[in-house]
């Protein structure tokens, strides 16, 4: 964004003359503003804050999901009658809320590496998410693994 015109040396001798003067250019020793964009004035990618954003849903759904289960362990194991009933719909719950969180934290990844993709937009939302949505399935991929190994031995 800085115009810096060129030294006086390397201006033409004889601006009246249009042939030293350039192509048609008005003849004012001064060269034609190119503006040049600054990174600074890059909009936030879309799809990067949509990935940033999954990634907080999820972790308030993870949250929530873990506290509601543990509430109505809690309750399970205080009352000793139909605790086989009780306690496998709530080991339904948390099963299927934590497949459906980890599947909304696969679309979350892809949306971020779409974002990290855009050009000439700026990529700190696209990079927040990816790593939150990443470490959040890295982590429930060893959680699956760990309970595969126990279930084995």
């Amino acid at each position: 964004m800085d115009y810096n015109p060129p030294p006086r040396s390397e201006l033409p001798e004889d601006p009246a003359d249009p042939s030293l003067s350039g192509h048609g250019a008005p003849a004012n020793n001064e060269q034609e503003y190119v503006f040049q964009e600054n990174k600074r004035d890059f909009k936030h990618s879309g799809p990067g804050i949509a990935s940033f954003v999954i990634a907080l849903v999820t972790l308030i759904g993870y949250a929530v999901s873990f506290v509601f289960v543990g509430m109505q362990a809690s309750d399970i194991l205080s009352n000793s009658n139909e605790v086989i009933a009780d306690s496998s719909a709530t080991i339904m719950f948390l099963g299927l809320t934590v497949l459906i969180l980890a599947a909304v934290n696969v679309i979350g990844a892809v949306i971020g590496i779409i974002g990290l993709t855009l050009r000439r937009r700026r990529k700190v939302f696209a990079i927040i998410g990816t790593i939150i949505n990443g470490a959040i399935l890295l982590l429930f991929m060893l959680l699956i693994a760990t309970i595969l190994v126990n279930a084995g031995a």
